[in-house]
């Protein structure tokens, strides 16, 4: 057994012996998908999980990871499929031919995707449905981020640069993180090295987005194997109440019961995502949490530095809040 998976097995261990002391008496759940024992020890669960589904080579990738968290999680797993073929009438217009042929191609293949993910999930026993989004391709982003917002984590997809949908895969994306108020999981569309995830990077700068990034992602990192909390120019930053930046989060963590050290970088003349993807590559990481910075208004005005590049150029999963 790796050293490393000892300490995440010790605390598997300790819960499962908290909660066989006492019997299921010892184990409550309530409606935030909270649990708890009679020793006051609390685990938070993702308990409703949206996942956007396509054709894409990494659909299957992204359902694979749906489906790993749903089950550790006891959750009901939603698929999401968009329809956004424009209108028949706008097709004729454009002098389109087959344009009715054309809207129910693409009405059966949505509701082919969908019934593939149903059956797959069904197999492994998780409860499940899908919603198809039917809308004009502009309206689409809004539906799919309104739709989000009844859930504990949407899981999406990064967009490949080489397919035909990319600017919309983007939107879509960009829209859920900036305007459901969920938190969302973003697949690399090259697929994830290893899911469930063990090793996760915290890009920490003390902001707003980063802690709520923080707290959302609780729930994945209570059984990771390490976190590490990346601080980059911690000698630029305040310190409070005598305590060095990383040093209080680093503490709330453990205070979770979950095993972390804290990464410091100077930057020098290097860019905060050059930084990020480098420390990726070097520590092993195989999820990054960050904060996402940006406004769907302002979208392209403040989405140019670290949320956009690092959206482009993920090399692993990235779970974001905003």
């Amino acid at each position: 057994m790796r050293p490393s998976r000892i300490p995440a097995l010790r605390r598997r261990l300790s819960r499962f012996v908290m909660q066989v002391s006492d019997g299921p008496a010892a184990m409550q759940q309530n409606g935030a998908g909270i649990e708890t024992t009679a020793f006051g020890w609390i685990e938070m669960k993702y308990k409703d999980i949206l996942v956007y589904l396509d054709d894409g080579a990494s659909n299957d990738e992204r359902v694979k990871t749906a489906l790993a968290l749903a089950q550790a999680h006891g959750a009901r797993l939603t698929g999401v499929v968009v329809n956004a073929t424009p209108p028949v009438n706008v097709l004729m217009r454009l002098g389109i031919s087959g344009s009715n042929d054309l809207v129910e191609k693409a009405q059966a293949a949505a509701e082919k995707t969908a019934a593939e993910f149903e059956a797959i999930v069904g197999q492994a026993g998780v409860e499940n449905r899908t919603r198809i989004v039917e809308a004009k391709e502009g309206r689409v982003p809004q539906k799919v981020a309104h739709l989000a917002r009844g859930f504990d984590l949407s899981i999406m997809r990064q967009a490949n640069p080489d397919r035909s949908n990319a600017d919309l895969v983007l939107e879509v994306s960009e829209e859920v993180l900036f305007s459901s108020g969920r938190p969302v999981l973003f697949m690399p569309y090259i697929g994830a090295h290893r899911i469930p995830c063990r090793r996760a990077m915290l890009a920490w700068d003390a902001s707003p987005a980063a802690t709520r990034a923080l707290h959302d992602a609780m729930p994945m990192m209570e059984d990771m194997d390490e976190v590490v909390i990346l601080v980059i120019d911690d000698d630029k930053q305040e310190w409070i109440g005598g305590v060095r930046p990383g040093e209080e989060i680093s503490e709330h963590l453990s205070a979770h019961g979950i095993d972390n050290r804290v990464q410091r970088v100077v930057s020098g003349s290097a860019t905060t995502s050059t930084i990020i993807l480098n420390e990726l590559s070097d520590l092993g990481v195989d999820l990054l949490i960050m904060g996402g910075y940006g406004t769907p208004k302002l979208r392209e005005v403040v989405l140019g530095g670290v949320t956009r590049t690092l959206m482009n150029t993920m090399t692993v999963p990235v779970f974001m809040s905003h």
